[in-house]
């Protein structure tokens, strides 16, 4: 209970009080030197000093002769109104000073704030820039297997990443543009084809009714991989044929590259051993374009968990800190 006071751990109570003690006591010597003076000077110009001092005998009436006389009392009031004043004076003086050091300080608080933040953007657009590089690479990439597996317009080949317990989109390419365009960028980690070729290694599906009977279509997804409604009306591509092959990396699974075409003729075993032995000669590199994909993912998710990793953020927590 005394911890507060001072008698124990870190408390500074018995400092501020003697700071506080300090400063009160200048100004109560100036207020009581400002009282003598004036009471000093009231009674100066009536007394007698010569004629007062022929009046007392003894000691003590000496003493308070001397000591309890209008002239004593400016003599006084003269001392304790200038070391109050001067005391005051130096005390302002410090508290100045100290204001002035603490403005030069957040001064530099503030340019070090400004340099770091301009640091931060320098380094947030680096990232942007090599995450667009990224992705641009890994497109090229794909783009290279479209065309080495002779696919036509009505195909596209994605490749997908496991981050958090869902799947997210880490590049598409197709001769049509309007099926290479990404519209959501993540999706369920147990539905789709995806889902499937992560869990079992490898997926196709050749059974799916084509597009041309809608409804059928679209009761075939909800059946076999738990599609919502809303979202096959939503699909820009309505694919009837896929072949989905995991990405492994150290026996682990951390990705999935999709070939899918709306046409029912799309796999054929030619097709499909030219696949599974591109995936496997180029394993090592689209496991690589995964990890790279992870790793980017990784920092965003950290932040917005509200760990912090910047240099910035720990150099001003210790600066506030200090002015603390």
């Amino acid at each position: 209970m005394f911890s507060k006071f001072g008698f124990s751990g870190n408390s500074d109570f018995f400092l501020r009080l003697g700071d506080g003690f300090g400063k009160g006591l200048f100004i109560l010597l100036a207020a009581i030197g400002t009282v003598l003076l004036s009471v000093g000077g009231a009674f100066a110009g009536s007394f007698k000093a010569t004629q007062g001092w022929t009046s007392v005998s003894g000691f003590w009436d000496s003493f308070s002769f001397i000591l309890f006389n209008p002239y004593s009392a400016l003599s006084f009031g003269t001392i304790f109104f200038l070391f109050g004043a001067i005391g005051t004076y130096q005390d302002q003086s410090k508290q100045n000073k100290r204001m002035s050091t603490l403005e030069d300080e957040n001064l530099k608080y503030t340019e070090t704030k400004s340099a770091l933040n301009t640091a931060q953007e320098e380094v947030q657009e680096t990232k942007s820039k090599l995450i667009e590089k990224h992705n641009e690479l890994v497109t090229t990439f794909l783009k290279g297997v479209f065309r080495q597996m002779d696919l036509d317009t009505h195909a596209r080949v994605s490749l997908y990443y496991e981050h958090d317990e869902e799947f997210y989109i880490l590049a598409r390419y197709s001769a049509n543009p309007t099926y290479s365009k990404i519209h959501r960028q993540k999706f369920p980690l147990n539905q789709g084809v995806i889902s499937k070729a992560w869990q079992h290694n490898c997926h196709e599906e050749v059974k799916c009714p084509s597009a041309d009977d809608f409804e059928a279509y679209k009761q075939y997804l909800e059946d076999t991989y738990q599609y919502e409604s809303d979202k096959i009306n939503a699909l820009a591509m309505n694919s009837c044929r896929y072949y989905a092959k995991a990405i492994v990396d150290a026996d682990v699974h951390i990705g999935v590259i999709v070939f899918e075409s709306t046409k029912e003729n799309f796999l054929d075993e030619d097709l499909k051993e030219q696949i599974n032995s591109y995936c496997e000669s180029h394993q090592g590199q689209i496991a690589k374009f995964v990890r790279d994909s992870l790793n980017f993912d990784k920092e965003v998710t950290i932040k917005r968990s509200g760990i912090q990793l910047s240099v910035e953020d720990d150099l001003l927590k210790e600066l506030r800190g200090n002015h603390e």
